[in-house]
This record gives C-alpha cells, sequence and structure tokens, in this order.
C-alpha cells in the first residue's frame, strides 16, 4: 500500500485583470496602438463572440464560486477539515499555531501561497471578471447590436442574452457582496473614469445592486420563451435551461443572498426572511424541482474549475471536521479522541450517514488505504467511515477525523482507482433540498406558516434522511434546530456556504448548540471560532494600485469585522509595509506578539 502523503500544490488556472482595468477596457480609449493585438471594438461586435463569452463566463463564475483558494473558507467553518496548507488551509485554520487562536487575512501583495496571499484575491479577481464579461455584452446590446437574424421582426436571442448577462451581473455582485466589506459597483451604464476615482461601495449596497439585477433578469427572462445553449454549463453533457427555469434560478439565487449575507447572529435577525421566502417559494422547487448544474469535463476535472467537491469528496485529502461528524452520528465525538480516533462503522438514524461503507471491494483503490469498509446493505449516501487518520498529528489533532464526505465523490481524483468514475460528471450548485430550506427559514424566522416550513424541511429530513417527520407544532428554536442539521448536510461541498450560514448562524448546531463556550477546542462565537474573520477586505493588489491604505480583518490584532482603515486614499507607509512582512512571516505572531509591544 502506498504511503498517504500531503496533495501537490494545485493552483487556480486563470485571474481576471484588476477591477479598475475593467473600466478601462470597457469604456475607455487609452489612445496606445498595439497592431499585435486583436481589434477589440470589431471583436466586440460580433454576435458569435459575445455569445461565447456569455458561456465562458458561466463557466468562470463557477470556477470563482468553488476554486483552489477559497478551499480554507470552509474548513474555517469547521465543515471540511484537512492539515495541508496547499491554498494555506493549516495557516487559516489551525488554532494556536500561526497566531494565538486563529490568524486573519494576510492582506498582502508579497505573501506566499502558504502565508495566505493569494486567498483574498481569488474571489475578488473571479467575480469581477464575471462582471467584466456580462458589462461588455449588455454595452454591445446597447450599442444597438442583435443577436438574431432581423431584431425588428424577432429579437428573441437578443432578449435572452440581455437577460442572461443581467443575471451573470448579480451572480458577480452577489459574490462580491457575500465575501468583501465593500467593492466597485460597475455596469454598462458606469460613465468612462480614471480607475483612481472610482469610489467603493458598501457591501450592502452592493447587495442590493446585485438583488435589482437579478429582478431585471427576471423581468427580461419573462418576455419570451427560449432556452439557454447546452454548452454554457458544460461542454459534451451541459444542461440546456428555459426561460422559465433560468427565472427559478434567479429566485433561488436571490433567496441565498439574502439569507447568507449577513456577517453575523445580529445581521442575522435583521434579514428580510419574508423576502427570503417569498424568493424561495418562486425557487427551483416551486413546479417539478431541478438541480441547476454544471457538467466537469475532462479538460476540467481534478480540481480544474471545481475544488470545493474535488478535494472534500477525496478519501486521502479532506475529511468531515469532527463539529459535524458529532452531529450526525450517535457515537463520533469533538474533538477527536486522540489516539484511536472515532470508531467505525458509525451510528446514525441517518441515511445520508449509515454504518460508515462505502465503494466497491478488491480494486486496489484507496478506501483499502483509508481503512473504509465495502458498502453493504447498511451505507449511507453521503458519508463515510475511515478508519486511517490522515493528517499529520504534529499538525494538531483538531485537524483529524475518521468521517469522509463521498456524496460527490465521482468529481474526486481519477487516481482514487475507483472503476465507474474518472473525475467527470454533472455538478450541482442549486439543489432541490437548498432552496426547500432556504423557503423553510424565510417562512420560519419571518412568522410565516410553520406546517409549510416542517413539510419543506421534511423534504431532505425524511425524503433523503429517513428521520422522523415535523409536523410544525415544534418551538421555533425546535424547527430551527431541525433546519440547520439539515443545512449542515445538503449545504456540504457547495462552494463557501458552508461557511457564510456558519458565519451568520448564532448558534453551534454540533454538540447541543454551545456558542461562546468552550465545544472542544475554542470558544465558538456566532458560530466561528474566535478571531475567524468574517469577511475579506478589498484586495492588497488593488488597494495598491489605486494607491489607497491597506487594511485586514481577523487575528490577534483586528476586528473580525469593522476595518481600522476605510480604504480611502493614502499611501501605504514603511511602518504599514513592514508590519505586513513581518506579519507574513509563519509563526510569528505566535512567538512575538505577545511578548514584543515595542511596534
Amino acid at each position: 500500500m502506498n504511503s498517504l502523503r500531503e496533495v501537490p500544490m494545485l493552483r487556480w488556472s486563470k485571474l481576471a485583470a484588476a477591477a479598475a482595468a475593467i473600466v478601462v477596457f470597457a469604456s475607455c480609449n487609452l489612445n496606445v496602438e498595439n497592431p499585435n493585438a486583436p481589434d477589440a471594438p470589431r471583436a466586440f461586435k460580433d454576435p458569435a463572440g459575445l455569445q461565447q463569452l456569455l458561456g465562458g463566463a458561466f463557466r468562470t463564475w463557477v470556477e470563482t464560486r468553488e476554486n483552489y483558494f477559497v478551499m480554507g473558507l470552509d474548513a474555517q467553518a469547521d465543515n471540511y477539515t484537512a492539515s495541508w496548507n496547499n491554498a494555506a488551509m493549516r495557516f487559516y485554520t489551525s488554532v494556536g499555531s500561526d497566531c494565538p487562536i486563529r490568524c486573519g487575512w494576510n492582506n498582502s501583495v508579497t505573501a506566499p501561497e502558504a502565508a495566505g496571499g493569494p486567498t483574498v484575491e481569488a474571489l475578488w479577481y473571479g467575480y469581477y471578471s464575471v462582471l467584466a464579461s456580462a458589462n461588455n455584452v449588455l454595452l454591445a446590446t446597447k450599442g444597438g447590436l442583435c443577436f438574431d437574424n432581423d431584431c425588428a421582426s424577432d429579437s428573441t436571442i437578443t432578449t435572452r442574452n440581455k437577460a442572461i448577462a443581467k443575471m451573470l451581473q448579480g451572480m458577480a455582485l452577489a459574490g462580491i457582496s457575500m465575501v468583501y466589506d465593500q467593492g466597485f459597483f460597475i455596469d454598462e451604464n458606469t460613465p468612462p473614469q480614471a480607475p483612481s476615482a472610482l469610489p467603493f461601495t458598501p457591501r450592502a449596497e452592493l447587495r442590493d445592486s446585485a438583488l435589482k439585477k437579478f429582478t431585471e433578469a427576471y423581468a427580461l427572462a419573462g418576455v419570451t420563451s427560449w432556452s439557454t445553449p447546452a454548452e454554457w454549463m458544460g461542454v459534451q453533457s451541459g444542461t440546456a435551461y428555459t426561460n422559465v427555469e433560468i427565472q427559478q434560478v434567479i429566485r433561488t439565487m436571490q433567496a441565498e443572498l439574502i439569507a447568507l449575507w449577513p456577517r453575523n447572529g445580529t445581521e442575522n435577525t435583521a434579514a428580510d426572511w419574508a423576502a427570503v421566502a417569498a424568493n424561495a417559494s418562486q425557487g427551483i422547487t416551486s413546479g417539478t424541482p431541478f438541480s441547476w448544474q454544471f457538467y466537469i469535463d475532462v479538460s476540467a476535472r481534478e480540481c480544474g474549475i471545481d475544488c470545493i467537491k474535488n478535494w472534500g469528496n477525496s478519501v486521502a485529502t479532506e475529511r468531515v471536521d469532527t463539529r459535524v461528524a458529532a452531529l450526525i452520528t450517535t457515537n463520533h465525538v469533538d474533538p477527536w479522541p486522540d489516539p484511536n480516533g472515532n470508531p467505525c462503522p458509525t451510528i446514525s438514524p441517518d441515511k445520508r450517514v449509515g454504518d460508515g461503507t462505502y465503494g466497491p471491494a478488491g480494486n486496489d483503490n484507496y478506501l483499502d488505504q483509508v481503512g473504509i469498509a465495502p458498502a453493504d446493505s447498511a451505507a449511507g449516501t453521503d458519508y463515510a467511515c475511515a478508519g486511517v487518520a490522515i493528517f499529520p498529528a504534529a499538525r494538531g489533532n483538531y485537524h483529524q477525523s475518521n468521517l469522509q464526505h463521498v456524496r460527490y465523490h465521482e468529481l474526486a481524483s481519477r487516481s482514487e482507482n475507483f472503476p465507474a468514475e474518472d473525475g467527470t460528471g454533472q455538478d450541482p450548485f442549486y439543489t432541490p433540498q437548498m432552496n426547500d430550506l432556504l423557503w423553510a427559514e424565510g417562512l420560519i424566522r419571518s412568522g410565516g406558516n410553520l406546517v409549510t416550513a416542517a413539510n419543506l424541511i421534511n423534504n431532505s429530513r425524511v425524503g433523503r434522511g429517513g428521520l422522523a417527520a415535523l409536523t410544525g407544532s415544534e418551538t421555533q428554536a425546535q424547527l430551527i434546530s431541525a433546519l440547520q442539521y439539515e443545512q449542515e448536510i445538503e449545504f456540504m461541498g457547495q462552494g463557501v456556504d458552508p461557511f457564510f450560514n456558519r458565519r451568520r448562524s448564532g448558534d453551534n448546531a454540533a454538540a447541543g448548540a454551545c456558542p461562546g463556550v468552550n465545544c472542544g477546542r475554542q470558544a465558538y462565537v456566532d458560530g466561528l471560532i474566535a478571531d475567524t474573520p468574517r469577511q475579506m477586505p478589498v484586495p492588497a493588489k488593488e488597494l495598491t494600485l489605486l494607491s489607497r491604505a491597506l487594511y485586514t480583518f481577523g487575528g490577534p490584532s483586528a476586528p473580525a469585522m469593522s476595518p481600522p482603515a476605510d480604504g480611502s486614499p493614502r499611501a501605504e507607509t514603511v511602518a504599514d509595509r513592514f508590519r505586513a512582512l513581518e506579519n507574513s512571516r509563519p509563526g510569528y505572531l505566535t512567538r512575538f506578539l505577545a511578548s514584543d509591544r515595542r511596534f
């Protein structure tokens, strides 16, 4: 048997240009001629090229939402766990190692991957790349471009492409508003201006702008009947969606944005839960339920564009955190019991967990190496139990776990040697269960019909889990507890949603709901371990280009949410740069911060 070892570093394949450059590209003439460059004005008058841009924007959104550098966020939420430092996962999820409790974002232009530098940039440039593509399509249609043969007689394709571009604008702005404390609002109506003059827009305004773009897209999608090209959602086996289905996806996205945008329990209470319920009631389960999915082909597999499911479902790469394991089984505990670990088989009444057996026998695959027994009649659908703890003990036993996520194992790497799996397959981003749970939470928190809410929770609780049905006669607290249990399972593997869900919950569903007390490792505050940052700052590269002050969130020296600086026009000082470089050194804060107060 080959020894398990740290997975080689993988890199996200593409970063977009800076957000400031998007404005220049979209609407400014720099009066610099490059005879070797493509003829951009002509290219953006070509309907075929612009339509391909929309398909590329969907793929970029997939890559951004579930990319390599953001895997650490789900581990920060104690959802998945790993002690490898790929994508700075160990740096950002260790407790008391590089920082007294947890480190904040290392917002530095020069910090290497191991110290967390690229993590802050990945979502920013990815989502703004999506926004740039959508803006260019809408700029073209604003200028009179027709995607049909003759828009005077039939403008179906033009209307479709405008609706999709508006939807992509909403998707990009939603992503920025959920991750960052502020950003740039740029659309096809943004007037030409110098990048340095662009104002930052607060996250709440970006959220509201995203909701407005979604509403505009919804209206456009209802003008006439059409379907999207199947290849937009993956080559070979992509799914074509009707305009009605796109409207339903938009409503689910709006519900997700409002529900998962809050950074803490206070903001969660203040959310417009009636709007969440109203949007989700028109979402992807409002008629015949369906999933919104992207086909991962051979060019995109093995962390090509979706690393969250690829790594999270790899039996030798990531595990389910013991916080979740203790919630969904009756015989696993949090923290991981050193040295023997949690036992296999698992014991759980939930059919998604089962007895921990999984997969085929006798195929010389990774199951043998990690001690997962071949599937029997009691096997679960989503989880497996591994007898071998795969992470080096010296890196902290709180990283260890014996529970494995396998719901999307077909998207794990080919190297795991499963005979019927090659790393390709449908990659769902919004499932019926996710929409129903958002809908149910909206009803519960807004004083809506609790019987309806209970039935919506039962769609996954009973339908997939085989657990006892709720009736709606339960207390609000009991319904919320059951809802959060379902969210832990149904949101797992869905981009950064587990992180968004934890930071705003105000509860810790595992270990009997224990926010603010020691739950086996450190104090949880509104679902996250103390000092864990709840949002990202504008990336240092962007701030440096604009000669604005650097700032960050989290860790021992910065608030979890409120920035020490507002990103206002101020050049970084020598002291700022020295402190940033000093703090980026692994272990520096632990060794020196408490004892040396000279700076």
